[in-house]
């Protein structure tokens, strides 16, 4: 059913129960009605903001919110039978698409398109707030072209409303070029940007001229990467002419550089410590480095991450499914300045022992706050990820235990960590958990999704800047992060800090996967490789661990040659017979 036709039924019983059974109106509001009342556009307008794809709350108890952090190869999930570990063998095919990575927005395009054609007809509301609510629905537009851009490239441009009657081009569209679809979306934006008020509505879940700014900014990275590191195929399907790249930097640069320009936003620096700083982030709702967010209250509109999240140990009733993969950790560095990768795989054998606060602790301040690891200190408590406990007993003996409680100081040691934290990568997800939240539910937890934050803006800036020769520039605003993280300074702005500062700041929220792509370097990380998880056997004699590596997942990641783009399946090209399939399939 048309989500329309489910809104206005919706609505009904909202206004009908509101009535006496002596002026009940009949049981259906009519469509030409709706924007003749603000409150009913503004529910329209909300049901449509409703089905953007900002956060997959899919899956069993929404285990899909770690849907895109696994095809990146950031963590995984705790069992295979959740969706999200089918997305790193990349068995896409012609005939069943694009699996658990689809997203075909035409339905919410359909809704907004309508509202564009409709609400301009309106006699009752006034024309200020007609173009609010236009400028809002072609955020959202653009928003929705751009979800489907990254995964297909090119798609069908549907820019009003389609009806049974209209001429078979119009119902059965081809798909534009991947170009034609990143022109749309800036071409709106751009627009909209221009009568849209000087003020936040962004971290409240309203889009406001800032969102757009950063929609755009990020729109046309894409773009510019596409257009500098890939090639032009399937007569312009996917891919971007060379030529267009110098132009979308610059779009990404000055809609970037307006957004830090205008004072609205900072980065959140409200605590000394820089690893508390970095977790209240994400707490600390409303702050001034959020532009945009989709917004959660508990009850009301919660979602499960804190239940899916916390470790085992802990009062959640299904926790630990975001086991974290050693590959990742491996990209931040130590405040010390040593690269995280000075700590050599082959250093990981069982005749070495490491200090643990060493190994992790000493690491990035955001590894910190966004990992869990070994005695990570929640809740008054400790976490723990060990296999076994060696020690030497009352008879002189070294001995491996897995089972019972030992002493270590005066203090309880289980001898083993609970096997949920064992039995992946033993390192688990913690950015955005709520310490505070002692009892998660599945459903109630109110943490709102960051859409947009400043600290995007400045790394989306610094990457363009970069490319536009303007390394001076890019190396300011990528220490603007490292100040605030408490890491040192870099001397200079190459490719790969920028890259590597991005995979730090915005690990785990669903950027990774996107950038590895636009790159072009994801075969490097996500094809023909074994990723890796930890096992930690704890040596209370000398209070270290022994530190080995073992296999995260059960086969290799499959990405594929030149496959940056996800299939389009043999059931919608049946019903549309004018798509083409993309390359490599």
């Amino acid at each position: 059913m048309n989500s329309r036709i489910i809104l206005l039924m919706l609505l009904l019983t909202v206004f009908a129960s509101c009535e006496s059974e002596l002026t009940k109106t009949p049981d259906f509001i009519s469509e030409e009605v709706v924007f003749e009342d603000r409150s009913l556009t503004e529910a329209y307008l909300a049901n449509v903001y409703q089905d953007m794809l900002f956060i997959d709350l899919g899956g069993q108890a929404q285990n899909d919110m770690g849907m895109i952090p696994a095809a990146g190869a950031e963590h995984i999930n705790f069992a295979n039978w959740q969706t999200p570990n089918t997305t790193y063998t990349r068995s896409y095919t012609a005939a069943s698409g694009a699996g658990p990575l689809d997203y075909w927005g035409y339905n919410a395009i359909r809704d907004i398109n309508y509202l564009l054609e409709n609400i301009v007809l309106s006699e009752s509301l006034d024309e200020e707030y007609i173009l609010q609510k236009m400028t809002e629905a072609r955020f959202l537009r653009a928003y929705t072209y751009f979800q489907m851009v990254i995964r297909f490239g090119g798609v069908p441009l549907i820019t009003k409303v389609q009806n049974v009657d209209d001429p078979e081009e119009e119902l059965y569209p081809a798909r534009a070029t991947e170009q034609e679809i990143y022109e749309f979306i800036i071409s709106e934006l751009d627009d909209i940007i221009l009568t849209m008020p000087d003020q936040k509505s962004g971290a409240a879940g309203r889009a406001d001229k800032y969102a757009a700014l950063s929609l755009l900014s990020r729109a046309s990275l894409y773009a510019a990467s596409i257009g500098n590191f890939s090639t032009v195929q399937a007569d312009g399907l996917v891919g971007i002419a060379p030529g267009s790249t110098q132009g979308y930097y610059e779009k990404a640069y000055a809609s970037s550089k307006e957004i830090m320009d205008s004072g609205m936003f900072s980065l959140y620096n409200k605590h000394d410590d820089k690893t508390v700083n970095f977790s209240q982030l994400f707490l600390d709702e409303g702050n001034d480095e959020v532009i945009f967010a989709e917004v959660f209250e508990p009850i009301i509109k919660g979602h499960s991450l804190d239940n899916l999240a916390t470790p085992a140990g802990f009062l959640s009733t299904w926790n630990s499914n975001f086991p974290v993969l050693y590959d990742i950790v491996e990209i931040f560095d130590f405040v010390d300045g040593r690269k995280g990768t000075e700590i050599s795989r082959d250093e990981l054998i069982e005749s070495n022992s490491w200090d643990i606060d060493d190994f992790f602790g000493n690491r990035d301040p955001r590894f910190k706050a966004s990992v869990f690891y070994p005695e990570s200190v929640w809740q008054g408590g400790l976490v723990y990820f060990h296999s076994s406990t060696t020690y030497t007993n009352d008879a002189g003996e070294r001995v491996k235990v897995t089972s019972g409680t030992l002493d270590r100081n005066g203090e309880a040691w289980p001898a083993a960590a609970n096997a949920r934290n064992v039995r992946n990568t033993a390192l688990l997800l913690r950015k955005k958990l709520d310490e505070t939240n002692l009892e998660p539910i599945s459903g109630r937890s109110g943490q709102d999704f960051y859409v947009f934050r400043y600290a995007e803006t400045l790394l989306n800036f610094a990457e363009a800047a970069f490319y536009l020769g303007k390394t001076g520039e890019a190396l300011d605003a990528l220490n603007q992060l490292r100040d605030r993280a408490g890491m040192p300074a870099l001397t200079e702005a190459t490719e790969d800090n920028i890259r590597q500062e991005r995979q730090v700041e915005l690990a785990f929220e669903s950027h990774r996967f996107w950038d590895l792509i636009r790159w072009r370097i994801a075969p490097q990380y996500l094809d023909k490789v074994r990723t890796k998880g930890l096992v930690f056997d704890y040596d209370l004699d000398a209070d270290k661990y022994v530190i080995t590596l073992k296999n995260a997942e059960g086969t290799e990641r499959a990405f594929g040659p030149e496959r940056f783009y996800l299939p389009i399946s043999l059931d919608r090209i049946a019903d549309n017979p004018n798509l083409a399939q993309n390359p490599g399939y």
